[in-house]
């Protein structure tokens, strides 16, 4: 597989991952979309977590019955999520967002924190939806979120330093340009240890419009644009400046 930042970046993030992301609270938060894909008509027990980490995204859908698979860039991520009571280690794959398997039909595909902002251009952000949309069942739904404006000025922005200690790492943001809409970001975790490694982590912010085009492009449809601050509380008057995430609710566009 050819190595690329975001491969690389949590190829490195992965043994301290879960402590670096200790106090999220994904099970309420993929509890509540979840929720919001059911009642936009997802009917079925398959889900897919695409860029599922190591499985703290699609845990909360198993505890809840739903049939999942998962999949993600990263093999050291994978290897994690393959621990994940059950589901079974054979259904968590080594994939590419942009060239989704052949898994059969899906009620419900996710992609969750932030990944779609790993996708750098346009070709890439069509082409990773018109994966899903092929997985998609007739009445399936998508949900994905992205980073704001917001997120990238607060966190990204050169001269932003913030530590985990239980990860024992420190975040640098390392964005010098105005961080303005369509903005590529940037931002170094510094994982300590005697060998200094660093987690590098490059973005790119996706506008609402570019967003809407990709969807059109790949055969979608977006039913929905939610707001998202800190803590996974959910918005229904999504704002770029003031809200930490948007989550995307799209559909098959036939």
């Amino acid at each position: 597989m050819t190595t690329t930042p975001a491969l690389a970046a949590y190829e490195r993030l992965a043994p301290v991952y879960d402590d670096f992301t200790a106090g999220y609270d994904h099970d309420a938060w993929v509890d509540a979309l979840a929720r919001i894909a059911r009642s936009h008509g997802a009917n079925g027990p398959r889900a897919l977590d695409v860029a599922c980490g190591t499985g703290k995204s699609f845990a909360p859908l198993i505890e809840r019955g739903w049939d999942v698979w998962a999949c993600d860039l990263s093999p050291a991520m994978v290897e994690r999520a393959r621990s994940c009571g059950g589901v079974a280690p054979d259904r968590v794959l080594v994939a590419d967002m942009r060239r989704l398997p052949k898994l059969g039909a899906f009620a419900l595909v996710t992609c969750l924190d932030d990944a779609v902002n790993y996708l750098l251009t346009l070709d890439d952000l069509i082409a990773a939806f018109a994966s899903v949309a092929r997985l998609l069942a007739p009445d399936g739904v998508y949900v994905f979120d992205t980073n704001t404006l917001a997120t990238y000025r607060a966190g990204f922005a050169a001269g932003t330093t913030f530590e985990r200690p239980l990860a024992g790492a420190v975040w640098h943001g390392e964005t010098r340009e105005p961080i303005a809409p369509g903005a590529l970001c940037a931002a170094a975790i510094e994982l300590g240890g005697a060998d200094g490694t660093v987690s590098r982590h490059v973005q790119r912010h996706h506008a609402e419009p570019t967003i809407r085009r990709a969807l059109t492009s790949a055969g979608l449809t977006c039913r929905a644009v939610l707001g998202q601050s800190t803590g996974g509380v959910l918005h229904e008057d999504p704002d770029e400046d003031l809200h930490t995430k948007l989550v995307y609710v799209a559909a098959r566009a036939d």
